[in-house]
């Protein structure tokens, strides 16, 4: 869905689109609709699935609310307005990682014998998901992008090699503004 923004805040209806306090919500493949708002003045931003529960409120509620968020109203329309609040409060919500939980060494088998040819046959059988701890102990899956062979990763020698994970997405409302990651050990044993 595209949201439509009116320049005129207390716009009901247009094209036959419902508008709430000057904004309303369209199908993004809707490219007539959005062109024919584009065309006369009406700010569309695609991707956005549904209005947000701030659309809803009168431009004169949300320029009121503005300043406890940190935010300046003054000059900004409605679109721009809606966008700084939910950009504060993502922010303000952020609950930080403190770390990732352990995840347990992988036998590598052994020099003679090991289990993994190269690091590719590691990385395929390294988790897809790691689990984040947070302050005040709540736990989050977190997806992995792709692992790194941190210690160049070599069967014919015993040792342990560290595989680090390139994390994928933080889940809303978290955030890893430290970088931690998640590492496992692969151990090769000499014989």
């Amino acid at each position: 869905m595209a949201r439509i923004y009116s320049p005129h805040y207390g716009h009901s209806c247009d094209y036959g689109v419902d508008f709430f306090y000057g904004a309303a919500a369209v199908p993004d493949a809707d490219l007539t609709t959005r062109a024919w708002f584009t065309a006369r003045g009406y700010t569309v931003v695609p991707g956005s699935d549904t209005l947000s529960p701030w659309d809803y409120l009168p431009y004169e509620t949300l320029a009121t609310f503005a300043p406890y968020a940190g935010i300046d109203p003054a000059e900004m329309t409605k679109a721009q307005l809606v966008a700084a609040i939910e950009t504060a409060l993502i922010t303000l919500m952020k609950i930080e990682i403190t770390a990732f939980d352990a995840i347990p060494d992988i036998d590598g088998g052994t020099v003679a014998e090991p289990v993994f040819d190269d690091a590719a046959a590691v990385k395929a059988v390294l988790p897809a998901f790691v689990t984040a701890t947070f302050e005040g102990g709540a736990k989050a899956t977190v997806p992995v992008e792709s692992w790194a062979d941190t210690d160049t990763y070599n069967k014919g020698v015993a040792g342990k090699y560290t595989f680090t994970a390139t994390l994928g997405t933080i889940p809303t409302p978290f955030a890893n503004t430290a970088n931690s990651t998640a590492t496992v050990e692969v151990v090769i044993a000499s014989s």
